[in-house]
């Protein structure tokens, strides 16, 4: 019999893997190290929140419960365990989902999920807010809610590149890595399926609250805006493909309270405006709408980042609704930019965005669109 622990990172770290028979899981050493518990809260499903943080008393953790309802979930929620709010740093990692699981046949049509999911927040001296740990929490449930129906309806790990999801994920073509060996020279997370996957859940199914820290985590003294916390924007947005929904929606048995009306929003064209008297060109970004619906069009918001690949320069528009260009008065830096469009739907607090376009403005006058 083959047993396989697995230990899933929010943000930065990944995968520990351990092969034989398994005694006590290594999520409660995690408890064990931190010391005496500061508050516990028991959900009506017998879900466990742990705080080992002053700043999360009983209060705190229902309301923290509360909020991981608000995430889309099925039968699922009965086989998470616990939620542990540690102190510990998080400049690593935000967050783990601890799992295992168990199959004896090789081509694990056996397999099933042993023990209940764990799920780790850290900082939790610093993330003092339901709302700060919102983002979090549903890409740590997402690996949960992903890993338990694959497993159950599929008999495959979302490490496999045999699951439907990858033929039907818009990933053909791009080096998207189906592995739960993170420990290999060529594993990056940014392309970790089983990541992508996680972020899916949380951009598709996630709660109000974590869509909404999600497009206001990034603010400036020049403006506000959204980069969201989806990792890899490289692919298609999960919100532009109604077929990845449905799957996800046909597998855990549940309905769907809030079709997608999304689609691409590329940048089709950067034009030079003319040259006024002090010698400075502006420009004017031009995108498509981000949904084909054109009520939904008309109150979207959006904003389009930019930056440089050393990463010297970055900016980005204030949000405009409703417009299908946006002017950057003075214009755009000249040299070599990597452009990204967003379109955020403050109704429903979805978001989408268009894959990054280059473009060479070395000459302000004269952008040109570089092939990638």
């Amino acid at each position: 019999m083959k047993k396989r622990f697995v230990r899933l990172s929010g943000m930065l770290m990944a995968v520990a893997l351990a092969l034989g028979l398994i005694g006590a899981l290594p999520g409660h050493s995690v408890e064990a190290a931190s010391g005496k518990p500061i508050a516990k809260y028991v959900s009506p499903e017998h879900i466990e929140f742990v705080s080992y943080s002053k700043q999360w008393n009983q209060k705190k953790l229902k309301a923290l419960y509360a909020e991981l309802l608000k995430n889309m979930h099925g039968e699922e929620l009965y086989d998470l365990g616990k939620v542990i709010l540690s102190a510990e740093p998080s400049d690593e990692e935000l967050g783990v989902a601890d799992m295992s699981y168990s199959w004896y046949e090789d081509d694990l049509s056996d397999i099933e999920m042993d023990e209940p999911t764990e799920i780790t927040l850290y900082g939790a001296d610093e993330h003092t807010t339901v709302e700060s740990m919102a983002t979090t929490l549903s890409h740590e449930y997402g690996h949960h809610f992903t890993h338990y129906w694959l497993i159950k309806k599929e008999r495959k790990l979302p490490s496999s590149p045999k699951t439907k999801w990858a033929s039907i994920r818009g990933i053909i073509g791009y080096p998207v890595l189906f592995t739960e060996d993170t420990s290999s020279a060529d594993y990056t997370h940014y392309w970790d399926a089983t990541e992508i996957m996680a972020d899916d859940y949380m951009a598709l199914f996630g709660s109000p609250t974590a869509k909404t820290s999600m497009v206001n985590s990034l603010r400036t003294e020049e403006g506000m805006g959204f980069y969201a916390e989806v990792e890899n924007e490289e692919i298609p947005s999960v919100m532009t493909l109604a077929a990845v929904r449905s799957y996800w929606l046909k597998l855990s048995g549940l309905k769907d309270p809030l079709p997608l009306v999304f689609k691409e929003p590329k940048l089709t064209k950067i034009q030079a405006l003319d040259v006024e008297d002090d010698g400075i060109t502006d420009h004017k970004l031009i995108f498509d709408a981000g949904s084909a619906n054109s009520s939904v069009a008309a109150r979207l918001k959006y904003s389009v980042y930019w930056e440089n690949e050393e990463e010297e320069v970055f900016d980005f528009t204030e949000m405009t609704t409703g417009k299908l260009s946006i002017l950057v008065p003075d214009g755009l830096p000249e040299t070599e930019l990597t452009l990204k469009v967003y379109a955020y739907d403050p109704t429903t607090k979805q978001f989408v965005y268009a894959r990054p376009v280059k473009y060479d403005l070395s000459d302000p006058e004269a952008p040109v669109r570089l092939r990638q």
